[in-house]
């Protein structure tokens, strides 16, 4: 682990002074400008942070204007300092937001001087290279007998000719590469062809380099003083200290002033940078086909032994992986068999021990494939260094980077699998599931961000501020702190509403006939209740956790009401968001039915939104495996998982569904929650007590 760099930090007179000076000018220049004093705060906490290396964690409902808090805070701060002001997010909507319009709008009114870039990873964007393979590839196959072994499928025609299309955008300029905006629908199957990994690219040796999209937004992160990107990128890139020509992907831990925007999605991405997975079947027979690119990297560049391996040797170790990979596929039935009505099979290893009998294969499947990661490692730069002597020679480079990217995941599950858990610490998750096509697939994950994020952010990175509507649910950060291995010395505050919300919102628990886990007549309550209670001349949003259960109340409607719903998955998601407005805007009455995506940054002021109904307490799914196993070891310890975990999963997931209903200093309305554990169990005070101060209407 290194050590932070320390210099002698403060928050300076000087820059203090830059800091009000930039606040004032975006009070006189923005129309409308409210002077909030929660959002004052909020520039006090992330100014400490940024100013001095530390960590600020902020909980800022909705109406505080977080992205203009750390922006006055942070902005000047970087440009003082000569650091990067880095803005991570949870969603491609607020990337967008604050590219597109907050810092735009933060810089014209502040007068302030920075370059901005937004940061995406490399499949977002054009290979130029593979592109314009790809769309002849139906007429040159013999040039893809390396790489096709690699792929499940030829490319369609269809799929060809869209590639063709793209390439002559961005050859025509119409385009930038960037396939978020590609003017043709692009499959994942092409998208996979059409973009490079990072150990299959050639850099600035690729004869494509001049015009590479990656290249050129990667050129214009590094010169950027502010960079916005998203959470899974930012904790890649700080994982594997991703970097193009030596330099670091997005700017180096110490010289990174970082925001965390939308800070409680960052635990779960986390969990996710640490877990790995390995379908079997599939990974037998990718690996068995390895020998024909392993003879072409030898050829390449005329070497003896790469990775300390002769060429036969290399691809003996390939076939001895593929061989073990599918005696271990058999290996599961003497544990395992599903049951042929389960509808999603899973097994999962109790307290993440496997058994016994599984210990000598996992081993020498470690080993091997450590073996074969090794040589692929070394010959992967080899080729790179070697004199391309064809277009051939580039397409190797690829086929040798999707290689390793395979046997990395391949390494990453077996090593996963035979770490030994440290005493004190929670076990990593280990479980197996079954593919419709019969497929094993095995999995391995961290229970807890904990270690994750002290390893690549607390450690490491300058200075943080985390922030985001919905942190702790009733404004205790210890499950947040012991979730996110958030340091002691952090400065945690959480702030208050600018917004009256006793006046402006009522919080309805109804005394409902029946609890949300009566499958069969819980529906037809929730439908009989909304039939009869909202507002159907105006806009409402109903809440679900379940697809099954938000589908047949909509079935159950009464059709002259059913005609005002939209249901999530009928449509475009933005299609049904826009003519719920338009319904709305002209008086009609609309109704949106939705799952979590929808009760979180979905923003319908007034009109658009006068009643939310959440259907049921959103507890997380105690059959989820990381769930389960920490669950496991947090009961063998004498505590009660469901506080620890449930209670506070719940608490954060209700506050974003409640914080969809007032958006402005004028919206008025209610939040109804038809589940009746609240009135009945233990922890349904502590709930109550914890969700937004608005007038309560219990029982």
């Amino acid at each position: 682990m290194t050590e932070k760099v320390e210099a002698p930090r403060a928050l300076t007179e000087e820059v203090k002074t830059a800091i009000r000076d930039a606040y004032a000018k975006l009070q006189a220049n923005t129309p409308g400008f409210s002077t909030r004093r929660s959002q004052s705060q909020m520039i006090g906490v992330a100014s400490r942070a940024l100013a001095t290396g530390g960590v600020g964690v902020v909980e800022a409902p909705t109406g505080v204007g977080k992205s203009l808090g750390y922006l006055t805070a942070g902005v000047p701060i970087a440009l003082a300092s000569k650091k990067k002001l880095v803005i991570s997010t949870g969603t491609v909507a607020l990337q967008s937001q604050l590219v597109e319009r907050d810092i735009p709008n933060f810089l014209k009114a502040t007068g302030l001087q920075a370059t901005v870039a937004l940061a995406k990873g490399r499949t977002r964007y054009l290979c130029t290279r593979n592109a314009a393979e790809a769309q002849g590839e139906g007429a040159q196959e013999g040039m893809f007998g390396d790489e096709v072994l690699l792929h499940d499928r030829p490319l369609a025609p269809i799929e060809m000719e869209v590639a063709g299309k793209l390439v002559r955008a961005f050859g025509e300029g119409r385009w930038n590469g960037d396939l978020d905006n590609a003017p043709e629908n692009v499959s994942p199957g092409l998208r996979v062809r059409i973009t490079t990994p990072a150990s299959g690219c050639a850099g600035r040796r690729c004869a494509y380099s001049a015009q590479c999209p990656v290249l050129r937004a990667r050129s214009e992160v590094r010169e950027a003083q502010i960079v916005v990107t998203n959470h899974a990128l930012l904790l890649s890139a700080l994982s594997i200290g991703e970097s193009d020509n030596g330099q670091p992907l997005i700017a180096a831990p110490a010289d990174m002033l970082l925001v965390l925007d939308e800070g409680h999605h960052v635990g779960n991405v986390a969990i996710d940078q640490g877990a790995a997975s390995l379908p079997l079947d599939d990974m037998a027979r990718r690996t068995g086909r390895l020998q024909i690119i392993i003879a072409a990297a030898y050829r390449a560049v005329d070497k003896d032994k790469l990775g300390n391996l002769l060429p036969n040797e290399a691809i003996e170790v390939a076939a001895r992986v593929s061989k073990l990979l599918k005696a271990f596929a058999d290996g599961i039935a003497q544990v395992w068999t599903p049951a042929p009505d389960e509808r999603e099979p899973l097994w999962r290893a109790a307290n993440g021990r496997l058994p016994e009998a599984w210990k000598q294969p996992i081993e020498e499947l470690a080993d091997e494939t450590r073996s074969l990661l090794n040589w692929a490692t070394a010959a992967t730069s080899q080729v790179a260094k070697a004199k391309p002597e064809d277009a051939g020679h580039e397409r190797l480079q690829r086929s040798l980077g999707m290689a390793l990217e395979m046997i990395q995941q391949q390494y990453d599950l077996w090593a996963g699998w035979r770490r030994e858990d440290k005493e004190g610490q929670p076990p990593m998750a280990r479980w197996i599931t079954l593919t419709r096509d019969g497929e094993h697939v095995l999995h391995c994950s961290p229970v807890s961000a904990a270690m994750v994020l002290r390893k690549l952010l607390w450690d490491e990175v300058d200075s943080v501020v985390m922030t985001s509507a919905t942190l702790t649910g009733g404004g205790d950060f210890q499950s947040l702190a012991i979730d996110n291995g958030i340091p002691e010395e952090a400065e945690m505050v959480s702030l208050a509403s600018p917004f009256d919300l006793p006046n402006q919102a009522q919080l309805v628990v109804p005394p409902f006939p029946v609890t949300p886990d009566d499958r069969e007549r819980h529906p037809k309550e929730v439908a009989k209740y909304l039939a009869a209670e909202l507002d159907w001349d105006k806009g409402s949003m109903v809440l679900f956790t379940s697809r099954w259960k938000m589908e047949k109340v909509a079935e159950l409607m009464p059709a002259s009401l059913r005609r005002k719903v939209l249901v999530q998955g009928e449509g475009a998601k933005q299609k049904m968001i826009d003519e719920h407005l338009r319904r709305t805007a002209a008086g009609e009455g609309s109704v949106l039915f939705g799952l979590n995506s929808f009760g979180e940054g979905l923003d319908l002021p007034g009109e658009a939104c006068t009643t939310v109904v959440i259907t049921q307490v959103p507890f997380a799914v105690p059959t989820d495996p990381q769930t389960s196993t920490l669950s496991e070891w947090f009961e063998s310890r004498g505590l009660n998982s469901f506080n620890l975990i449930a209670i506070p999963h719940a608490l954060r997931t209700l506050t974003q569904f409640a914080g969809r209903l007032i958006r402005t200093s004028t919206d008025t309305g209610r939040v109804i929650i038809l589940d009746s554990r609240l009135l009945t169990r233990r922890y349904g005070k502590r709930i109550i007590d914890a969700l937004p101060p608005f007038r309560r209407v219990i029982g």
